[in-house]
């Protein structure tokens, strides 16, 4: 189903009346200039549009530089900062029964943003509509791909988001829950009156999914809106993608209703010594600019024999069926993504940057795997909750 265009005629209504007001609420901190450019894009759409912003300590004037654009700004300790709650703050101190919900360093781009983002509510069922993201053109390779890729993952067409039965979500894989349930507070927006039902929880991640998947649960639709874009990426350090990759294959699978899987460790000496492994395929590839085509049939080989090595040791690594572990699978994925054949020529220095950060991607994902799979056992060893206290921070 693709949802109606956002009329003229369905603008007035949404306008004159009190009860169609509309509200963008943007939690910050130490927003940067970029936010200049978020809320100077808010007033070239719409002069008059309420905007609310929630700061948590910021140090470099992003208060003020708020406030000069017309936002009613309100500010919380940083410590008390939580991505669900405190958006829900945002939404109560707004006015509107429609809320944009927005992040500081995004930039919706266009003409006609605000209509688009609009028309689908003209469906009372619908409760929360999503745009599309493009990244930032200063962006490095790794951040324009996951752009690129989230938005080929989610399609170009615009799409109605709705559950029929239960056991229809139950029968769907991964991907599809998190397509289905899928709803993003870097721009977005909400209906009020839902959301007064289902308002964000305090967790600690993927709150926004989290809020989708109670809505398609409850009855409702989501929207996936294509034809609205905003700007927005990071060039983050691989720490940050390894964190972030650990937080999300903690929480998300949570969140859809997903029973932990066996990973390919069913020890912690078993995960250490695959970790170990693929950090030495990494540093290999390394040594060669980022060239893995040209050394993973020999980096298969070694893995093989220092698998069979360490098994004769009383160490094994890997899996029973002898099948390339999930680690090595994302790894090479993303090489596969970003430095394959039909990529072009990247440079040697940004290839690199390329592999460390598929490394950490890996590694994240594979930890929170293993940790998920030990919890649901009740075998959680003090050294696997180091590692998480470790990676849950600083996402």
């Amino acid at each position: 189903m693709t949802p109606a265009r956002f009329t003229s005629q369905t603008r007035a209504a949404l306008s004159s009346s009190a009860d169609r007001s509309v509200s963008v609420v943007i939690p910050t901190k130490n927003a940067g200039v970029v936010f200049g450019e978020t809320l100077a894009a808010l007033r070239r759409q719409e002069p008059s549009l309420e905007i609310v912003v929630v700061d948590s300590g910021s140090s470099d004037g992003t208060p003020d530089l708020a406030s000069k654009h017309g936002a009613r700004v309100f500010s919380i300790a940083p410590k008390s900062f939580n991505h669900g709650e405190t958006r829900n703050l945002g939404i109560r101190l707004a006015k509107g029964q429609f809320c944009i919900m927005l992040v500081q360093d995004a930039v919706p781009l266009g003409e006609a943003w605000l209509e688009e983002l609009l028309a689908p509510f003209s469906d009372e069922r619908v409760v929360g509509v999503t745009a599309r993201q493009v990244p930032r053109p200063d962006s490095d390779l790794v951040a324009r791909w996951q752009c690129d890729y989230r938005s080929r993952f989610l399609g170009e067409e615009a799409r109605v988001q709705e559950l029929g039965r239960w056991e229809e979500f139950e029968a769907l894989d991964f991907q599809g829950r998190l397509r289905l349930a899928s709803f993003d507070n870097v721009f977005a927006a909400l209906r009020r009156s839902f959301w007064e039902q289902q308002p964000f929880r305090p967790v600690s991640f993927a709150e926004d999914l989290d809020w989708g998947f109670r809505a398609i649960v409850a009855g409702r639709r989501l929207v996936y809106q294509p034809a609205v874009s905003v700007m927005h990426s990071h060039t983050r350090p691989a720490a940050y993608h390894m964190r972030r990759s650990y937080i999300s294959g903690r929480i998300v699978p949570q969140i859809l209703h997903l029973p932990p899987q066996q990973t390919s460790a069913r020890s912690d000496r078993e995960f250490l010594g695959i970790i170990g492994l693929l950090c030495g395929e990494a540093r290999a590839i390394l040594s060669k600019d980022g060239d893995w085509r040209g050394c993973q049939s020999s980096l298969g080989a070694a893995h093989s024999v220092l698998k069979s090595i360490l098994a004769a040791v009383g160490s094994p690594v890997g899996s029973p069926s002898g099948r390339l572990n999930e680690a090595r699978e994302n790894f090479y994925f993303v090489l596969e993504q970003l430095l394959g054949p039909n990529c072009t020529a990247v440079p040697g220095a940004e290839a690199r940057t390329v592999v460390v950060k598929a490394l950490a991607e890996a590694v994240g994902a594979f930890t929170a795997a293993y940790h998920n799979w030990c919890e649901a056992r009740g075998c959680v060893s003090d050294g696997v909750r180091r590692l998480d206290a470790v990676l849950s921070k600083g996402v």
